[in-house]
């Protein structure tokens, strides 16, 4: 097999896991397994927004590629799509020119999925809404909750820095809630709480916690680090709008 498609085929399928959501330790252990199902000895760290990936064939030939991850797109199950295609390379080992068409299909597949604006919409609503009662709110905080969060996730939703995202997101959060609160008798706090939810990382501190678990101390501390100048920035954005109201 041609070592430099080999490893264009693992390096896409550990960009696609990165993207859509998986963490480091997931990443090379699938990779990993794959390389082994090809009798291929294989070195993969994927370290912060960075992937390095090493591969050796049976003849001590070896190909390194760095690859960065500019940006990511949570989304499940696309994730268990590509989890579900490295499975099926570890248990079958195709040949590597069938799962470079599998790679192409799939990602031609997943280019055609157009995510319908209407239902993010609608879940971003169900979630800040659901939120607020599990703060202890009322029915009245759930729907100013659901609303609020939903106008700032649309007002927000093309910012691409998710430091500055969540600053805005924060201030606008507390400054709509507290326009509401003049005009109608709502709690503030558990309708505040519900529709930060919404922006709170809890996927990334997740990974993050996880990562450090496994021993992927400088990927997981990255993470962990972004999370927490994410959610820094959220509360900074609510604490700004709040000393404009005092």
């Amino acid at each position: 097999m041609h070592l430099e498609r080999v490893v264009d085929v693992f390096l896409e399928l550990a960009r696609q896991l990165y993207y859509h959501g998986s963490n480091a330790t997931e990443i090379e252990k699938y990779i990993s397994d794959a390389a082994l199902a090809y009798n291929l000895e294989v070195q993969i760290a994927s370290i912060g927004t960075v992937i390095y990936l090493t591969v050796v064939d049976k003849k001590g030939k070896s190909i390194t590629r760095i690859e960065r991850i500019q940006n990511t797109s949570i989304d499940f199950n696309k994730l268990e799509q590509w989890e579900n295609l490295i499975k099926k390379m570890i248990s079958e080992t195709p040949p590597i020119s069938f799962v470079r068409d599998d790679i192409l299909i799939l990602k031609y597949e997943q280019n055609k999925i157009i995510r319908s604006m209407p239902i993010n919409i609608i879940a971003v609503f169900i979630a800040s809404f659901s939120f607020s009662f599990v703060f202890k709110g009322g029915f009245f905080e759930g729907i100013a909750s659901g609303t609020v969060g939903t106008i700032v996730y649309l007002l927000t939703m093309r910012i691409k820095n998710k430091i500055f995202k969540d600053f805005m997101a924060g201030f606008l959060l507390h400054t709509l809630i507290k326009i509401l609160s003049l005009y109608y008798s709502i709690n503030p706090f558990p309708t505040l709480a519900g529709a930060v939810m919404v922006f709170v990382p809890g996927l990334l501190l997740t990974n993050g916690i996880m990562e450090i678990g496994d021993r992927n101390l400088v990927s997981g501390s990255s993470k962990l680090l972004e999370a927490i100048f994410v959610l820094g920035a959220l509360v900074m954005g609510a604490g700004i709008s709040a000393a404009f109201w005092r």
